[in-house]
């Protein structure tokens, strides 16, 4: 890809504001009544919430309070494979979930499974947000955190956002009813969907057939960022203007 473009550098760093600083904005303006994330780790997005909630990890390593606010917050130290087949997350939080925040394992396979797993649980207006789906460079997007084929390039050599951006081509692609933006949230972008459909398998049925023929081209990350009509942060940085958007 170097060659091609010339440099690994897909768009400038984002320049809007902080992810989490929009993730607590969706939380006040919003105000909802259940919240469920995946990967939590520190606790700074779970922080946030103010209401009953779930938050998923295989490897907690909570440095905050993260129970101010709540009337309950369950914490299950499992992967979140694990977690849908073992519990029914409505059964927790007593409804299904206003607002879910997903930035667990990075590989497309795995944000694919997640999505799909929390959209059975979703009303048609929840909203979910998704992290590291925007990277700014080829060395952020790269599978492997080991791989330092373009590090030496990066600005950011430290970041890893693996190549969850590919789920959200998948979405693009074969769930148009979707309602998909994107927001520029440093570090790596957040996505933010709504319009759900918690009865809609097309992602169960096509799953196999996705995974086992993922887009791997690196101008197709270019393509697929072209695509997004990245918007700033700043279109949603009120209650007013979040309501043109989102509502629950």
């Amino acid at each position: 890809m170097t060659d091609a473009l010339g440099s690994i550098d897909l768009i400038p760093n984002h320049k809007g504001a902080y992810y989490n600083d929009v993730l607590r904005n969706i939380h006040t303006f919003l105000s909802p009544k259940t919240y469920l994330e995946i990967g939590t780790h520190t606790g700074g997005s779970l922080a946030n919430s103010r209401c009953k909630s779930i938050a998923i990890d295989p490897d907690f390593q909570i440095d905050q309070n993260i129970t101010a606010g709540k009337p309950m917050c369950s914490l299950m130290q499992m992967g979140s494979d694990e977690f849908f087949s073992s519990y029914n997350p409505q059964d927790i939080l007593g409804g299904k979930i206003d607002f879910v925040f997903l930035d667990g394992m990075h590989w497309f396979e795995f944000l694919l499974r997640d999505f799909m797993n929390v959209e059975k649980h979703c009303k048609r207006n929840s909203v979910v947000a998704i992290h590291d789906c925007i990277p700014t460079d080829i060395h952020i997007a790269r599978r492997y955190p080991g791989d330092d084929t373009h590090r030496a390039k990066s600005g950011n050599p430290d970041w890893w956002a693996g190549d969850v951006w590919k789920a959200i081509a998948v979405l693009k692609a074969i769930r148009p009813d979707l309602s998909i933006r994107a927001f520029d949230a440093p570090p790596t972008g957040l996505i933010i969907i709504t319009n759900l459909d918690s009865t809609n398998r097309t992602l169960d049925d096509r799953y196999f057939d996705i995974v086992e023929k993922p887009v791997t081209r690196d101008d197709a990350l270019l393509d697929f960022i072209k695509s997004l009509n990245l918007q700033s942060t700043s279109a949603i940085d009120s209650h007013g203007k979040m309501s043109g958007y989102y509502w629950l």
